[in-house]
């Protein structure tokens, strides 16, 4: 979950909650939780919904997602620009922070994570209980890929953005660098966020074919994130 999206987001409780807390919580279909909520996705979700949805990535991130990719697209009424008619129409492919709803969670840096039941809409139907557990909660929603991949993603866009911190110069010392290794720039959102075009680029680079398999595709994307951090360290 970005910090941007923690901000605008009310707590119901405070993130206390582990995976053996008591929780559990009935969906009515009342669509309210759609509604008002700026909801973060990293370049797997991308991958995930563009693909759902019969898109690339590059055409995913300019027409579905603001912030400079990094948050899905609202309409002028403030509802996601999902929400059907029927409720999300991207259901199967949804993000995390849909699939944790109406859970927040927070991971420290050691790796241990902690939870917070959201604020929900003033006239939202769902019930909330403790019928289960957070965990059991969590069995339903199919979250363990999503939650591996954000975590992944997490640790490296946080090193990436230590690294570039730490270019002495800034900016032009950044270009100056990338020029040199003939990489992608971080500071270009399409280059970070954009799954299909840096994979692609991996691929030519590293002469092998792109693989249609989207798990295969994130792992290659990690890999050349990976490098290319680990590029920035090394100056």
């Amino acid at each position: 979950m970005s910090a941007e999206f923690e901000r605008t987001t009310l707590l119901r409780t405070p993130f206390h909650l582990a995976r053996t807390s008591p929780f559990s919580y009935e969906c009515k279909a009342c669509k309210r939780c759609c509604q008002g909520k700026r909801i973060p996705v990293n370049p797997y979700e991308v991958a995930r919904l563009a693909r759902h949805v019969g898109l690339s990535t590059t055409q995913f991130l300019a027409t579905r997602t603001e912030v400079g990719g990094a948050i899905l697209r609202r309409r002028d009424d403030d509802t996601c620009m999902f929400l059907g008619e029927g409720g999300c129409t991207v259901h199967a492919a949804r993000p995390l922070a849909c699939r944790l709803y109406p859970l927040g969670r927070q991971r420290t840096p050691d790796g241990h994570e902690r939870f917070a039941e959201l604020q929900p809409h003033p006239r939202s139907e769902g019930v909330y209980g403790d019928a289960g557990t957070v965990d059991t909660y969590l069995a339903t929603q199919d979250v363990a890929r999503h939650l591996e991949m954000g975590d992944r993603y997490g640790v490296i866009l946080v090193r990436m953005l230590r690294a570039l911190a730490q270019l002495e110069g800034g900016r032009e010392a950044q270009a100056q660098a990338v020029d040199a290794m003939g990489q992608p720039s971080p500071t270009d959102h399409d280059n970070v966020l954009d799954l299909d075009a840096t994979v692609a680029a991996h691929c030519a680079e590293t002469g092998r074919s792109v693989p249609d398999d989207l798990e295969e595709k994130a792992a290659l994307h990690l890999q050349a994130l990976e490098a290319f951090v680990a590029s920035l360290e090394a100056i």
